[in-house]
């Protein structure tokens, strides 16, 4: 079928509503298979942008895997035990031996025409939707989602999802069917999430379903497989980095029509999806599109080297439906190298290093960058040939109002920083400090309280880290008890007594509420781990005691909110950097405290920092300093 019936059929279709069943037979003087042909032509002319990742220790992968996931339902722990082993056997063979594919080298024409036809057969019922034919090219046709081997899945998943929603078949409305199978597939999907700290290979489509604990990557293919096996137009979306915290992220939309969009993951309704992640900025979002893109070809295309993320150009940029966005023009530094660029790039931070997450065109000495989102500190980078990022302009805060905000130290004016944690403060560890406001330690000489004193209240808790408090108890005691407010389930991670002379009394036994939340017992209060807390079942009427060997005299009381153990530590060793241009340079380096602060000298105003800890931990972000505070991005 020749493009200009093709704009034919979608005009007549966006005139007149016409179902697909009616659109084929307006085609009746080409026939069907002319369809079927233009449909083969966008799948062929597309597919040297596609491969799959192959090799002998990706199948032994596959392979052991299919054989854990064929027995009968294990745990949890088994199944990550399970692909550590499997990586063990496989993971470094994976790495050095595995080899791309190009489709146009292992698609056949029993693979190709079997998809192709199954499609059509989808697309052509009544109740598949009022969407055109070029929606149903983007988003149906497509034999592939990511990188996954090559296979027939498309018969497979319409012979075990028709009859789930074969109820629907005589809805009138698109969104009956669309909604109604994404309720009818997705909430079977039960499995686990395992996060792993190595590269997995993707499963062929058509043993997905097997899988019983994967990564998000496999049931957002999943869903895409299943929901476009029964004509459901569906593809992926993912964020390459997240604008303040580590990791990408990935799931599955389905658009019911060119200007409708809904969001969902495992198990999510519709639109839900980002419900729970609304304290994240998003940079950028990309949509993985079968046909190629432009400008993205453009790039693909260049005599320089570009960032293994843009290698393939498929990716359509789908920011603004998301968040807000600008375009915005960049300075950058004025080098032979840099000069020499077409494209530059930006990054953001991911706790450790700088990723690439959008891409620009350099004209003179600054680089044009359309829709990006903003509260994000971003850095200009440019590429080498072994994926190095160098940058190319000083890092920048983008504001919320769209206006750049360069970050270039100061070193001719200094202040004194006041630093409590490494890591940003989330709603979370701030609603957790909250739950402990109008908690209240209390003594007694009566085992159930009865003649109990309160020595000291908790007022206002801004910090997530440790607090002491002062007692106004006068005499000895031989009971003592943390009761936390109503509406604050027992939260707290670690309550520490000092008699007079600033020792810790020993202790007989502890009792208290129970109806704990899984194991963390109200002992979790006094057990000496930051990480472990007190959480009961309900709200309201937590506490937990201690009886002393000895009646004491409590002079003061330490406690810890439930934390991230992201807050200065006693005895850990920290050293503060700068970005001074080009990379991150040492201000200081010092040992965590009793109280938790920091203070250092000397720090450049206008500046972006990072504080490390040395001793441990993985999770760090980059901050300014405003009025006082550290202000994370």
């Amino acid at each position: 079928m020749l493009p200009f019936l093709v704009a034919c059929v979608n005009k007549h279709l966006d005139e007149s509503g016409l179902k697909n069943h009616e659109i084929l037979a307006l085609c009746e003087g080409t026939d069907r298979s002319s369809l079927k042909e233009e449909a083969k032509r966008f799948l062929m002319e597309n597919m040297d942008a596609h491969y799959s990742v192959s090799g002998d220790a990706i199948d032994g992968f596959h392979h052991y895997m299919d054989t854990i996931f064929s027995l009968p339902t294990k745990s949890d722990s088994y199944y990550r035990g399970a692909y550590d082993t499997a990586y063990m056997r496989y993971g470094e063979s994976i790495m050095n031996d595995a080899v791309e594919i190009n489709d146009t080298a292992q698609m056949t024409s029993e693979i190709l025409d079997s998809h192709i036809e199954a499609a059509f057969n989808m697309w052509n019922q009544q109740w598949s939707g009022r969407y055109d034919f070029e929606h149903f090219c983007n988003y149906v046709l497509p034999y592939r989602i990511d990188d996954e081997p090559l296979s027939d899945w498309r018969t497979k998943y319409i012979a075990e999802g028709l009859p789930k929603v074969a109820h629907l078949k005589e809805s009138q409305d698109n969104a009956f069917y669309v909604y109604g199978t994404l309720a009818a597939i997705n909430k079977e999907i039960t499995e686990g999430l395992y996060y792993m700290s190595y590269y997995t290979p993707p499963y062929p489509l058509d043993r997905l379903d097997k899988v019983r604990m994967g990564i998000c990557r496999d049931y957002v293919n999943l869903n895409i497989a299943r929901l476009r096996a029964l004509g459901v137009p569906a593809a992926k979306d993912f964020a390459p980095q997240w604008g303040n915290r580590s990791l990408q992220h990935e799931w599955a939309v389905i658009l019911p029509d060119r200007d409708t969009f809904f969001p969902f993951g495992q198990n999510d309704p519709l639109g839900e999806h980002f419900f729970e992640r609304g304290e994240y900025t998003t940079p950028k979002v990309f949509r993985k599109m079968y046909a190629k893109q432009t400008e993205m070809k453009m790039l693909c295309e260049a005599a320089e080297p570009i960032p293994d993320l843009f290698r393939f150009p498929t990716l359509m940029d789908v920011t603004d439906k998301y968040t807000t966005t600008c375009n915005i023009v960049v300075n950058l530094f004025n080098t032979k190298e840099i000069m020499s660029r077409r494209w530059l790039y930006l990054a953001t931070f991911d706790n450790r290093e700088w990723r690439v997450v959008a891409w620009g065109k350099r004209k003179g000495g600054k680089a044009l960058f359309e829709k990006m989102g903003k509260s994000i500190v971003y850095l200009p980078v440019y590429c080498t040939e072994y994926q190095e990022l160098i940058p190319a302009g000083h890092p920048f805060l983008l504001s919320e109002d769209g206006v750049i905000h360069p970050l270039i130290a100061d070193t001719a004016h200094r202040q004194t920083v006041r630093l409590t944690r490494k890591y940003r403060f989330t709603y979370w560890l701030k609603e957790l400090c909250h739950r402990t406001e109008g908690g209240r330690f209390q003594v007694a000489n009566n085992e159930d309280f009865s003649d109990s004193v309160t020595i000291a209240t908790i007022d206002s808790v801004k910090e997530s880290r440790f607090h002491t408090l002062p007692t106004t108890c006068d005499t000895t005691y031989r009971y003592f008890r943390y009761l936390s407010p109503k509406g604050s389930y027992g939260n707290m991670a670690e309550v520490e007594m000092y008699d007079s002379l600033g020792q810790r009394p020993k202790t007989k036994r502890m009792f208290g509420m129970r109806y704990a939340v899984g194991t963390s017992r109200l002992e979790k209060l006094f057990d000496g781990d930051v990480l472990t807390c007190y959480n009961r079942q309900f709200p309201d009427d937590g506490w937990a005691a201690v009886e002393f060997e000895v009646p004491q005299h409590i002079s003061q009381v330490r406690f810890l909110p439930r934390n991230d153990d992201n807050f200065i530590r006693e005895g850990e060793q920290y050293e503060l950097y700068y970005w001074d241009g080009h990379r991150f340079a040492s201000i200081a380096r010092m040992e965590g405290n009793r109280e938790g602060v920091l203070y250092v000298d000397n720090v450049p105003t206008n500046a972006l920092l990072l504080l490390r800890n040395h001793t441990k931990g993985k999770e760090e972000r980059i901050f300014t300093y405003e009025n006082g505070e550290q202000v994370w991005w």
